[in-house]
């Protein structure tokens, strides 16, 4: 049996979980708060270091991650 991977929908579902994440941080700073918790996204072909970084970048540097017992716990700088 051939498995066949969809490059696309990797790429779709990586600016997605991008995308979600800096949502959740707006609506956290909003609400007052400086850190919350995101779930690993396993089983999508999602590299966890370039998730990350993506979202530092895409930030400039003021959400910031680190992973810890299965999550990854983001924290929002002043």
């Amino acid at each position: 049996m051939k498995v066949i991977i969809n490059k696309n929908q990797q790429k779709i579902n990586f600016k997605n979980h991008v995308g979600t994440i800096i949502m959740i941080a707006q609506q956290k700073a909003e609400a007052g708060y400086d850190r919350f918790s995101y779930p690993i996204p396993y089983g999508q072909g999602i590299n966890l270091e370039n998730l990350i970084n993506a979202v530092e970048k895409q930030t400039e540097q003021s959400v910031y991650a680190f992973c810890r017992n299965g999550i990854i716990k983001f924290r929002i700088r002043d």
